[in-house]
């Protein structure tokens, strides 16, 4: 009996104690609500760090549609900047084994590369930026001193007729252009490789071109470099590689004439090579700008490196001043 009476006195005390502590909690909720409330409020409220500008994004590569035009030396509409326009030329080889008509289809057919750079934004002050690279063919236009891109597609605006023999050359071109690519890229500089027939000690080899573009922020200033990519070869060590400064958008590009002979003295086919670099200074390139070029994976670290290592080169040969560099950190 005693235990009963215990046991009923302990639960009438813990009851006491929840319903003392409901009815505290329920005295005090509006201000808890209120509190809590108040809280979430403040967290929302909290002043934020402002956004960090956005990283300007690194060129891109685009293949010229057909049907644009350009004259002279001035870009296509929506470009910048004409980087180069080469005119192949044949001048040595076996000249004696081809015709007249292909010594006019080598001076037809002219590869050519152009670039956009543009302000970072409308502020007169905002650095400049390389947005894009642009890669094609062209052919001379109806107008005199005009130029059209031009396809293996389309060949519209075009001055004269165009044989067979032409729209095949054509084809094979326009499939090696298509083939050029961009190795590495910021917002201020590009790497592009494309494949073409070189001359090296006397034989025709397929290797790249790298055409290294670079931009001065504060100036929009362009600087191209070219150079052959010899590793990409199998002859030999090739000696030390040296590269050329651009020194005009225009120019022309000696080519060398191989023939290909059946029964010893009948040619069947034929190999054009470009015989060496566009005219410009001389620029022997770094072993270390040649690996990181050779290992170029277009990610933001390696292109960074190599952006780096063509600044020291440009600052060693005066090609671009310290504002350059100091963008570029």
């Amino acid at each position: 009996m005693l235990s009963r009476i215990l046991d009923r006195s302990r639960f009438i005390r813990l009851r006491w104690r929840f319903l003392s502590a409901l009815a505290l909690i329920t005295l005090l909720a509006p201000g808890m609500k209120a509190r809590v409330y108040r809280a979430r409020e403040s967290v929302v409220d909290i002043p934020r760090p402002a956004a960090n500008p956005a990283v300007a994004s690194p060129a891109r590569l685009e293949q010229l549609p057909a049907g644009i035009a350009l004259e002279g030396e001035n870009p296509p509409a929506g470009w910048t900047h004409l980087v180069f326009k080469s005119i192949p030329k044949l001048v040595t080889g076996d000249l004696d084994t081809v015709s007249s008509q292909a010594f006019e289809i080598a001076q037809r057919i002219r590869p050519m590369m152009v670039a956009e750079i543009r302000r970072g934004s409308d502020d007169p002050r905002s650095p400049f930026h390389l947005k894009r690279v642009g890669v094609g063919l062209c052919a001379p236009g109806k107008e005199e001193g005009t130029d059209v891109v031009v396809s293996t597609m389309s060949i519209a605006g075009t001055r004269g007729q165009w044989t067979t023999k032409q729209r095949l050359i054509l084809a094979a071109l326009s499939y090696e252009s298509a083939k050029a690519k961009l190795a590495a890229a910021t917002s201020t500089f590009a790497l592009v490789r494309s494949p073409v027939i070189f001359l090296v000690d006397g034989r025709h080899r397929k290797l790249d071109l790298c055409y290294a573009l670079t931009v001065e922020p504060r100036t929009g200033r362009l600087e191209t470099i070219v150079w052959p990519d010899l590793g990409s070869t199998p002859v030999g060590n090739p000696a030390p590689a040296i590269g050329h400064r651009l020194a005009s958008a225009v120019f022309d590009l000696p080519q060398d004439v191989h023939a290909t002979r059946a029964l010893g003295s009948i040619p069947i086919a034929w190999s054009f090579a470009i015989r060496g670099l566009p005219d410009g200074p001389d620029l022997k390139l770094p072993a270390q700008l040649l690996s990181l070029a050779a290992s170029a994976d277009g990610a933001p670290r390696s292109s960074a490196a190599i952006e780096q290592a063509l600044i020291g080169l440009g600052r060693e040969h005066g090609l671009w001043t310290e504002g350059v560099a100091r963008a570029a950190r």
